[in-house]
């Protein structure tokens, strides 16, 4: 994906290449030369979507594929937390025998990284799959239905995980049982008044995930992939990203979507001229 740019303090945009070699402003650089270093490189484009990518709004990835574009390093500070969070799980889970940790899976269709398969004490031969989430008391809400409007989210998590569980049982040189699904979020802000506001009273929580049809797994993925896939083939970009995937709108404004300068209806929100 063509991540190009940082937006710097200043305001002034620039090469993420020309902030690695040294910042031009007089006080230096904003973050931490590693830090801007991991946070300044995404995954490239491989012609085989992510289950991610997938997830997300197609028109969305289309213009992170095919756009440089340019983020603030300031607004990725979730995305380095979650990163160091499962880092740090995957180093223990791999001291431990038996244990699968951040296993990439791979079909024809559709790829992901398996967080962790665990075996199941209670039924031989098959394993818990878990996925690990760094979330703010918010989501985590969501989620568990404390607060009204969170189908959107639970559905996505659901077609994750289950994404997980399809393919790392048909998947022949895998072939792993799964008997459940867990899904284990550090809550960001844990025992803050924002938490107990969102009635989270836990630091991490545990979510058993129910398993979805694989049927109905598969056509959303397969779906999702022929969208975005004949939108960069064609390049002709998508249609406007549905009422849930904007987040009832508050998806496209500022910094949660990066590319928001090349998609009409993005640039109109956040009053900018629309980049070609």
């Amino acid at each position: 994906m063509p991540l190009k740019y940082f937006l710097c303090p200043d305001g002034q945009k620039r090469t993420i290449a020309e902030c690695l070699e040294g910042c031009p402003r007089p006080e230096g650089r904003c973050l931490s030369l590693p830090t801007l270093y991991d946070i300044g490189h995404d995954r490239e484009w491989a012609n085989n979507p992510s289950t991610t990518q997938l997830l997300n709004p197609t028109r969305q990835e289309y213009l992170k594929i095919t756009k440089n574009y340019a983020i603030k390093p300031k607004s990725r500070a979730f995305a380095l937390l979650g990163t160091r969070h499962h880092r740090r799980l995957e180093v223990v889970a791999k001291k431990i025998e038996g244990i699968e940790a951040e296993l990439k899976l791979k079909s024809p269709e559709v790829s992901g990284i398996l967080d962790l398969l665990e075996p199941d004490p209670n039924q031989e031969s098959y394993y818990i799959l878990w996925d690990y989430k760094t979330w703010g008391s918010y989501s985590l809400a969501l989620q568990l239905g404390l607060i009204n409007n969170g189908e959107y989210e639970q559905r996505q998590l659901a077609l994750q995980v289950n994404n997980y569980r399809v393919l790392v049982e048909e998947v022949v040189e895998l072939g792993f049982k799964i008997s459940q699904i867990k899904v284990q979020c550090t809550v960001r802000d844990g025992h803050t008044k924002s938490a107990y506001w969102n009635k989270i009273e836990d630091t991490i929580v545990v979510l058993p995930i129910d398993f979805l049809p694989d049927d109905e797994v598969k056509e959303y993925f397969s779906r999702k992939r022929e969208a975005l896939l004949t939108a960069l083939d064609t390049e002709t970009m998508p249609e406007l990203c549905d009422y849930g995937e904007r987040w009832k709108g508050r998806r496209c404004k500022g910094d949660l979507c990066p590319v928001h300068p090349f998609c009409p209806e993005g640039a109109k929100i956040n009053r900018v001229e629309l980049e070609v």
